[in-house]
C-alpha cells in the first residue's frame, strides 16, 4: 500500500494573528487565507486593541486587506495575548418554552421576545 503524502496546509487566521502579536514574518500576507474583516474581528475580542482596531473601523472597506494588515502589523504592541471568542449564551429550557409561546402569540422575532421577557421579569 502506497504511503500518503502529508498536505501541507497555508497559513490561517491564527497564524497571522501571531504574526500580528508575536511580530513574526513567516507567510506573507494572503487575502484568500484570511480577509482583514476577519482579522478586526478576532482583534477586537482584546480590551487593549479596541482602541487600534476601531481607528481602522471606518476605513475597513475602503482600503485593500494588506494595507489593514500592515497597520495592525505596525500598531499593535508586541506581546502573548490570549484573545477568546465570544460564545453564544445558552438558554434554558424554561426560558426557551416562554420565547416560543410568546413569540407564537404575538408574532414577534425573538430579540423582542427576549426583550419583552427581560422587561417583565424587571417589573416583579
Amino acid at each position: 500500500m502506497p504511503k500518503k503524502t502529508p498536505v501541507k496546509k497555508g497559513p490561517n487566521i491564527f497564524d497571522f494573528l501571531n504574526q500580528i502579536t508575536f511580530k513574526t514574518k513567516k507567510y506573507e500576507y494572503d487575502r484568500k487565507a484570511v480577509n482583514a474583516y476577519m482579522l478586526s474581528l478576532w482583534l477586537s475580542h482584546e480590551k487593549d486593541l479596541i482602541g487600534i482596531v476601531n481607528e481602522m473601523n471606518g476605513f475597513q472597506f475602503r482600503f485593500p486587506d494588506d494595507l489593514i494588515y500592515k497597520y495592525y502589523y505596525d500598531r499593535v504592541p508586541k506581546g502573548k495575548r490570549f484573545i477568546r471568542w465570544t460564545k453564544k449564551e445558552a438558554v434554558d429550557k424554561k426560558t426557551k418554552v416562554k420565547l416560543d409561546a410568546l413569540k407564537e402569540k404575538y408574532n414577534i422575532s425573538t430579540n423582542e421576545a427576549k426583550s419583552l421577557l427581560l422587561h417583565s421579569n424587571m417589573l416583579k
